[in-house]
């Protein structure tokens, strides 16, 4: 079932942003642990050239997408007053929460526990 869904996505949908169908995979590669771009694009039936390739012709690049979706999967999580500032660095692949802050700042123009404080 899962193979027919990504042959549809990838054969039937082309009217969807090809970026669009790309995030949800990432995303759950980034919910398992670490993001592989040869991961993603096997689960696309495409090699990782072709997936660079199609990326570039909506002027974006993978490791710009899996910073934009980081990014938002930050956002939520820091709603999350449940979670741990730890927690939600070790879910977005970083290696220490301070890799997490430097990255946040850079995408907020605050620390996670600022933003946090001001939710």
């Amino acid at each position: 079932m899962q193979r027919l869904w990504q042959l549809i996505q990838t054969r039937l949908l082309p009217s969807i942003a090809f970026s669009r169908q790309v995030r949800p995979l990432i995303a759950r590669q980034l919910a398992r642990g670490k993001v592989k771009v040869e991961t993603v694009a096997a689960e696309l039936n495409m090699s990782r050239h072709t997936l660079y390739k199609k990326l570039k012709e909506e002027n974006l690049t993978f490791a710009g997408l899996l910073e934009d979706v980081r990014r938002e999967q930050a956002l939520k999580y820091l709603r999350d007053r449940n979670r741990t500032l730890s927690e939600v660095a070790e879910l977005l692949g970083f290696s220490e929460l301070s890799a997490f802050s430097r990255a946040f700042k850079r995408w907020m123009g605050k620390s996670p526990a600022e933003f946090r404080a001001a939710c």
